[in-house]
């Protein structure tokens, strides 16, 4: 009853409306400082909406931000040509591909990098993590997916995870170190450790 009566909503365009615009909001809020300084009642305010509006979608504040990091996040990658039948599977194919398919990516995360830096540091928990390693595997490394169910590795998908779980600490160290690192040398960093793990 209860998820027949969730799902009614989420496909009624005055959530969607009201969702968009809490999104929008919060995302603008940690933009412009700490999600610690961040009210729900200045968030209802910069979305136009009511209190209990917000209660429809979130719990609190951290789950709001979190969900906006992974709005933010969805659209920035790049689709992934499939492969050509006649590809040969090998190292220097594979990193090339996680490397062009990484750098928007990063170049995103560059540019907002205080956003997600706060997202990180004041709304994480384990489940966000959780959530954004599948995020990352299904988003990040399709290619990987590809090219390993065609060279036959075993334990693919307990690779995956790891490959997903490395990367993804790797971009919130960079992150939270300052980025020192340019996008370019770190997505070829990147490449180059996953293209060696599958080999």
């Amino acid at each position: 009853m209860q998820a027949s009566g969730a799902k009614g909503r989420e496909s009624d365009p005055r959530f969607q409306r009201s969702l968009d615009a809490l999104l929008g909001a919060v995302t603008a809020l940690v933009d412009a400082g700490p999600i610690q300084q961040i009210s729900i009642t200045r968030i209802v305010e910069a979305a136009g909406v009511t209190r209990p509006t917000f209660y429809q979608h979130f719990p609190d504040v951290p789950t709001a931000a979190q969900r906006a990091a992974l709005a933010r996040l969805d659209g920035i990658f790049p689709e992934t040509l499939p492969l050509p039948p006649e590809a040969v599977v090998s190292a220097a194919l594979l990193s090339a591909r996680i490397e062009a398919h990484a750098m928007p990516v990063l170049e995103h995360l560059y540019a907002h990098r205080d956003f997600y830096v706060r997202v990180v540091d004041g709304a994480a928990s384990a489940g966000f993590f959780d959530e954004l390693v599948g995020f990352v595997a299904a988003h990040l490394l399709p290619e990987s997916l590809d090219l390993l169910a065609r060279s036959g590795t075993a334990r693919r998908q307990d690779l995956i995870a790891v490959l997903a779980g490395g990367n993804m600490w790797m971009v919130v160290r960079w992150l939270r170190g300052g980025c020192i690192e340019a996008p370019a040398e770190l997505a070829r960093r990147m490449s180059g450790i996953v293209a060696a793990l599958v080999q």
